[in-house]
């Protein structure tokens, strides 16, 4: 059962996206050896486990002025007004899932999107994805563009932030060779 993730807004994700500027910040966080995790808990402790961690997300977006986009299967997928806010639930959402046996995979990026049938298409999308694909486990990784929109534009929050450059890397599908960083 898929939820609808614009309760209390009253304005869909296209109008919501008209009221941002050029770029969005973008999360995404799948949770890590969900498999696993399913048959050893089981499909009904699994699905709660799993609904503590949407509705932990669909709270934490809320706070730094997002919205949760999709929460397909196990995976989150969730927009901002800029990447600081994004950078801030990624935070918040890997450093506490919901649930203490849940960890997950988070990604950062920032660019333009659009909507589609209140879903969102583009580039950017799934770039985001292949940082957070990135992750080999539990890790939270930030894309080049989504680093220096926080530097440039929360500059409380950048000087806070110690940068972990990873060597450039290839992302599935993405031409060329991509920085991505972590957060220390």
């Amino acid at each position: 059962v898929r939820r609808k993730r614009w309760s209390g807004s009253g304005m869909g994700l296209e109008d919501w996206l008209d009221t941002q500027g050029e770029e969005v910040g973008l999360a995404f966080a799948d949770v890590v050896r969900s498999t696993s995790l399913l048959f050893e808990e089981r499909t009904v402790r699994y699905a709660d486990i799993i609904r503590l961690y949407q509705d932990r997300a669909l709270t934490r977006a809320r706070v730094y002025g997002g919205r949760v986009v999709d929460d397909s299967g196990d995976q989150i997928l969730a927009v901002f007004p800029d990447a600081a806010a994004a950078f801030h639930f990624g935070c918040d959402l890997f450093a506490d899932t919901g649930h203490p046996d849940l960890a997950i995979r988070v990604g950062v990026h920032v660019g333009s999107v659009r909507a589609e049938r209140e879903r969102l298409i583009g580039r950017n999308v799934h770039y985001c994805a292949r940082v957070m694909q990135h992750a080999r486990d539990a890790e939270f990784w930030v894309s080049d563009a989504a680093r220096r929109a926080i530097e440039s534009g929360a500059k409380r929050l950048a000087p806070e932030i110690v940068w972990i450059a990873n060597d450039e890397t290839e992302l599935k599908g993405i031409p060329g060779l991509h920085r991505l960083w972590r957060a220390a």
